[in-house]
């Protein structure tokens, strides 16, 4: 028995030493700057395990935030330039711990910063990194004697990034020359190009727009037009063209035009500036929103494609210290004539197809109805439904057949008139489908009664507006027929009658409120841009609130109908409509849309004596018809019979044939007989 117990125990003490060494070894990884440990920052911490269990002290190393006796390293490379670094977790062995920020390179460093002197968490708050840089970090004791411990020397470290501050960037356009009235861009017309900045948290520096038209692409400077105006459209600051003590102005780059605004607090002709989430324009104190503007004469021929997209907004965050330079990505709008929607009548077949054919549908089952339809796939907005607690906030949407906060269909409530109104100021309303007054549209749904004439309850869509410009609605229409005319179009209501934010920050029912103009309280108006394949063919104009009085403002307000004429192409059979916001949002631009239609435009037939004529039996007559139209596609004709009252239709045999349009001075017409 004796001879086995021997090396039993040379066994165990084998083991035991194994045990003991595994520590040591396994803490050799970092003990000097050369095999410093690469850490990965992160937005938030992500520890990584470490030890300073038998480290040592490198002595050639600087010495700046206490006298170390032992150390150990890390590395990073800056994503921000003030990023923040923790060590926590440290073990009770770990005496005096202390972290050290260099920069540099092994041998060859400069302190950049220290950790407190006391305290289980160590933490350095950095600012002012290289982005992109790499830095090193000594974890160490600054403890007068005695060397790393052999137990209890663990520690957690990380490296967190702040999170980058929230701004927006977005380019649009309105038309000048067509008002309210909207219309296609022509030649000639004046257009007010607008760069909207939104810093809803935190701050930016480093604030620059910077743009270039181009010579012979279609965009002439109209002078003394460069300035920053609020989101409603309203001049902030105004700028001359010359480079003077102004923060904006214009230049030539040879035969370009350079336009240059450096904007914020701080702002001069050479110096870039700051603004805060605080600073004015302000929507409600929360969020800066600012245009940087100017405008131009379109001088290029019709059917020019015009890319109004160019130049951008150059800004650091302020979170971050991460330099943007927030180049605005191609965007066309086309040189094009319409005469608006068709002159004479449109097809009853609507070639739109989705949506149930643009009007957003019905209540398929009986009542109690649903007062919310549910998502559209063809929208960039975010889905929020109307609740007793509100409607959709700005950014989102929802489908909807009433748009009061509590379900009522009164919609004589004051304004503001909480809780019966979101945000008690929108309109009480109903959808546009079938409305017996166009303009008026549809009483709000009572969703306990069962679908009616005076109850149709039929949806529509509802955009709160993103504070930048975005798509309300996008969908691919096809099966259409080449080379004829469609008239494109969609009914719009601006459904708020005070919703107005002006540039201090106070709301319409504020005290010292600046109105948009006089007696306007609505604040920003809905302008919407119709695109054809990404390019813009129409812009509605500023939509503005038609109600008059406070309580009766909802059924004196009203829908409006916009849209234009396009052309399908030769072998064109399909296109993408776009429908985007092409205004900013925060403090109004809330609106709804209904009945979009994609329908072809019928020519306008006069018949002599009539397409009815009453002769005697055995007598001849020669009915001719003048077919007018305002384009010249409508030339293939055919005479047709009914002898049944127009129940049933024949040909005419022979009676068939290409007309010749001639130009009468408003319209294309031809007579056939």
């Amino acid at each position: 028995m004796k001879r086995n117990c021997t090396p039993s125990l040379l066994a165990y003490a084998v083991i035991a030493m194994l045990v003991l060494c595994v520590p040591f070894a396994s803490f050799s990884q970092g003990n000097s700057c050369a095999a410093a440990v690469l850490l990965n920052s992160n937005t938030s911490c992500v520890n990584t395990a470490g030890s300073v269990i038998g480290s040592s002290y490198g002595s050639d190393l600087p010495i700046t935030c206490g006298t170390p006796r032992y150390d150990v390293w890390y590395r990073f490379v800056a994503q921000t330039a003030n990023p923040t670094i923790t060590m926590s977790s440290i073990g009770a062995n770990f005496t005096s711990p202390r972290l050290q920020l260099l920069a540099g390179s092994c041998g060859s460093f400069s302190h950049v910063a220290c950790s407190a002197t006391s305290g289980s968490t160590q933490v350095i708050n950095a600012t002012g990194l290289t982005i992109g840089a790499t830095y090193y970090i000594r974890v160490y004791s600054a403890v007068t004697s005695g060397s790393a411990p052999s137990t209890a020397g663990g520690f957690q470290i990380c490296v967190r990034d702040p999170a980058a501050s929230t701004i927006e960037t977005s380019r649009s356009y309105i038309n000048i020359s067509k008002g309210t009235v909207g219309g296609t861009v022509d030649y000639l017309d004046t257009l007010e190009i607008r760069s909207t900045l939104v810093i809803k948290n935190n701050f930016a520096d480093s604030l620059a727009f910077l743009d270039t038209l181009y010579t012979g692409k279609g965009l002439r400077l109209v002078p003394g037009s460069i300035a920053l105006r609020t989101n409603e459209g309203k001049v902030y600051k105004s700028f001359s063209d010359a480079v003077d003590a102004d923060a904006g102005h214009r230049y030539a780059n040879g035969l370009d035009t350079i336009i240059r605004i450096n904007f914020g607090t701080g702002a001069t002709t050479y110096a870039r500036g700051r603004l805060n989430n605080t600073s004015k324009p302000s929507f409600y104190g929360g969020s800066c929103i600012v245009m940087a503007t100017y405008r131009v004469v379109v001088y290029a021929p019709y059917t020019t494609k015009i890319n109004f997209k160019t130049g951008g907004i150059t800004y650091r965050d302020g979170a971050t210290g991460v330099m943007y330079n927030s180049i605005f990505p191609d965007d066309y709008l086309i040189v094009f004539q319409s005469p608006g929607l068709c002159p004479t009548s449109v097809s009853v077949t609507n070639a739109i197809g989705v949506e149930s054919n643009g009007t957003f549908g019905i209540p398929g089952s009986a009542p109690p109805f649903v007062r919310n339809r549910g998502t559209s796939p063809y929208t960039n907005y975010m889905y929020m439904p109307f609740t007793t607690a509100g409607g959709p906030q700005d950014y989102y949407y929802s489908v909807a057949n009433n748009t009061s906060q509590t379900f009522t269909t009164v919609n004589t409530w004051g304004k503001p008139g909480a809780p019966y109104r979101v945000f008690g100021v929108w309109d009480i309303i109903g959808d546009h489908t079938g409305a017996a007054n166009a303009t008026k549209g549809n009483q709000p749904c009572d969703t306990t009664k069962p679908v009616s004439p005076t109850n149709p309850c039929g949806y529509m869509l509802v955009i709160n507006s993103a504070y930048k410009t975005d798509t309300a609605f996008q969908y691919t229409v096809s099966n259409l027929c080449p080379g004829t005319h469609y008239e494109i179009s969609a009914w719009f209501r601006n459904i708020c009658y005070k919703c107005g934010c002006d540039s201090n920050g106070v709301g319409a029912t504020g005290a010292g409120y600046i109105p948009l103009a006089t007696g306007d309280s609505s604040g920003v108006q809905p302008n919407i841009a119709i695109s054809v394949n990404g390019v813009d063919y129409y812009t509605t104009g500023n939509i503005p609130y038609y109600g008059t009085t406070p309580s009766g403002s909802d059924s004196t307000n009203r829908w409006v109908k916009k849209g234009f004429i396009y052309v399908t192409g030769p072998s064109e059979t399909s296109f993408t409509l776009t429908i985007r916001n092409n205004a900013p949002g925060g403090g109004g631009n809330d609106w709804a849309l209904d009945d979009i239609s994609v329908a072809t435009c019928l020519p306008n037939m006069k018949y002599s004596p009539s397409n009815t004529p009453t002769i005697c039996m055995g007598n001849a007559i020669t009915i001719s018809d003048t077919v007018r139209s305002y384009y010249n596609t409508y030339t293939y004709y055919k005479w047709q019979r009914s002898t049944d009252g127009g129940t049933t239709w024949t040909d005419i045999a022979g009676a068939t044939g290409v007309g010749a349009p001639v130009w009468n001075g408003s319209t294309w017409q031809y007579v056939t007989s």
